[in-house]
C-alpha cells in the first residue's frame, strides 16, 4: 500500500472517535507496520504518523491514547531520528501525569521493539543520553505506575547498554534525597527487570553488593521490591547470588520471613487488621523455596526451621505456601525436617483442627482444603525415616489418625497417592 494512502487510513479512522475500536486496530497496525519498515525511506511518512499519535494523545478514549502510545513507540524503531527527538521533545514541553506516563509508554515500548529486532542494540547507544533524564527525572514519582514504567524503561535499557546503565542505577540506589524510598523502589524494581531480560550475569554480578543493599532500607515497600529483585536472581540467574547469600541475603530473609506488623483499621461499625508485612513474609518464603531448587548449598537449611515452624502458625496463605515448601523439602532435606517436627505440632495441629463455624459453600470448601493441606504435610513428614521416633510428633500423628472426624479427610488425602 502507497505511503500516502496508509497515512490517509489510519487518519480516517484516528479522526473517528465514535470507531474506537477501529481506530484502534489502525494505530497498533500503524505501529507493527513502522516497527517492522524503514520508514526513513519513506519521505513525510515519520512526520505524518507523529502527528497522528500526539493528536490522539488528546483523544476522549483511554483505550485510542494507550492505541498511539504503543504505536508510537513501535513505529520509533522504524525512524528513530524522528520519532525519539520528537518524543522526548514533547516530554519537555508536557506537564501533565497522564501525558508523561503516556510518553513514558512509548519509551517502553520502543525499547522492547528495538531490543527485539534482528540486530538490535548496536545504534541505541548514541539515544541513551537523551533518554536517561527523562527517565531519572520520573524515578521519584508519587504514581507508582510512572515509576514501574520508568523501572522497566531502565531494566531493558540495562540489558542493552549495561556499562551505561549500572553505573546510574548504583547511584541512584545511594542517592539521598527527599524521596529517597520512592527511588530506591525504581532502582529494585528496575533491576528485577533487568535480570528477568536476561542482562548479561558478569556485568551485574559487579553492582549486585550495592543493589542488594536495599534490603537495609527501612521503607516496606523497598524492603518487598528488595526480595523480588533476590527471587528473580535466584530463578533467573543464582550465580548473581550465590556467593553473597551467607552474609548479604539470609539474614535479611530470616528476619523478614517472621516480620509482623499488624494494625488496627477503625471503619466505624467494626475494626479491620492490616498485616504490612505480610506481603515480605511471602515473598521471603518464595526465596527461600526457589533457593532450594537452584543453590540448595547457599542456604542454611536448619537455621531456616524456626522460621518454618513459625511460618505454618501464619494466616492461611503462608500456611498453604509452608505446606507445599516443606512437602517439597522432604525428598531432599529429611533430616532438618525430623530434627524440626516437634515445632511443627502445634501449628499444624491448629490447622487439622479448623472450626468450620458457620461456614457454606465455597468458603467450607476452602476450610476442607486447608484441613487437608496440613494433614499432606503430617503424612508427609510420617514417612521421613526417624519422624515416629519424635515424640510430640508420633502422639501428634496417632492423635489424628484415631480421631473419627478426620478420617474422611485422611481417606481423601491418601487417595490422591
Amino acid at each position: 500500500m502507497p505511503s500516502t494512502a496508509v497515512i490517509s487510513t489510519i487518519k480516517k479512522f484516528g479522526d473517528a472517535q465514535s470507531n474506537s475500536q477501529s481506530a484502534q486496530l489502525n494505530l497498533l497496525v500503524s505501529g507493527d507496520f513502522g516497527r517492522k519498515v524503514d520508514l526513513s525511506s519513506m519521505p513525510g511518512m515519520s512526520d505524518s504518523l507523529q502527528k497522528i499519535y500526539f493528536q490522539s494523545f488528546d483523544s476522549s478514549t483511554e483505550d485510542i491514547k494507550h492505541a498511539a502510545a504503543l504505536a508510537l513507540g513501535r513505529a520509533s524503531v522504524g525512524d528513530i531520528d524522528v520519532f525519539l527527538p520528537g518524543i522526548l521533545d514533547l516530554f519537555e514541553k508536557s506537564s501533565a501525569k497522564k501525558q508523561q506516563y503516556l510518553l513514558l509508554s512509548s519509551l517502553r515500548e520502543f525499547i522492547h521493539c528495538y531490543r527485539e529486532k534482528d540486530g538490535g542494540g548496536e545504534n541505541i547507544s548514541s539515544s541513551v543520553p537523551l533518554i536517561l533524564p527523562h527517565l531519572e527525572k520520573n524515578c521519584e514519582s508519587d504514581e507508582e505506575g510512572v515509576r514501574s514504567m520508568v523501572a522497566e524503561c531502565l531494566g531493558l535499557l540495562a540489558c542493552l547498554e549495561p556499562s551505561m546503565i549500572l553505573p546510574v542505577l548504583e547511584i541512584l540506589a545511594t542517592k539521598e534525597s527527599e524521596k529517597k524510598a520512592l527511588l530506591r523502589w525504581t532502582v529494585g524494581k528496575a533491576v528485577k527487570f533487568a535480570i528477568g531480560g536476561q542482562i548479561s550475569s558478569t556485568e551485574l554480578a559487579l553492582s549486585m553488593p550495592i543493589f542488594l543493599g536495599l534490603l537495609k532500607e527501612d521503607d516496606l515497600a523497598v524492603k518487598h521490591i528488595a526480595l523480588l529483585m533476590v527471587y528473580s536472581a535466584v530463578h533467573h540467574a543464582p550465580q548473581l547470588v550465590v556467593g553473597l547469600m551467607r552474609e548479604q541475603i539470609l539474614p535479611h530473609l530470616y528476619e523478614l520471613a517472621e516480620l509482623n506488623m499488624e494494625r488496627k483499621i477503625d471503619l466505624g461499625p467494626f475494626k479491620h487488621t492490616v498485616d504490612d508485612a505480610l506481603p515480605l513474609r511471602k515473598a521471603a518464603l518464595s526465596v527461600f523455596a526457589t533457593c532450594l531448587t537452584s543453590c540448595p548449598t547457599s542456604l542454611d537449611i536448619p537455621a531456616f526451621m524456626p522460621v518454618v515452624a513459625k511460618a505454618l502458625a501464619d494466616v492461611e496463605d503462608v500456611q498453604l505456601q509452608t505446606h507445599s515448601v516443606v512437602i517439597s523439602m522432604c525428598d531432599r532435606y529429611s533430616i532438618p525436617l525430623v530434627a524440626a517436627a516437634d515445632t511443627f505440632v502445634v501449628p499444624l495441629e491448629k490447622t487439622v483442627n479448623k472450626k468450620k463455624g458457620q461456614k457454606t459453600g465455597t468458603e467450607l470448601e476452602r476450610v476442607y482444603e486447608w484441613i487437608k493441606s496440613g494433614l499432606r504435610v503430617m503424612l508427609a513428614l510420617s514417612k521421613l525415616d526417624g519422624a515416629m521416633n519424635q515424640r510430640k510428633f508420633a502422639e501428634f500423628v496417632e492423635r489424628i489418625n484415631n480421631s473419627s472426624k478426620h478420617r474422611i479427610f485422611l481417606e481423601a488425602v491418601e487417595d490422591e497417592n
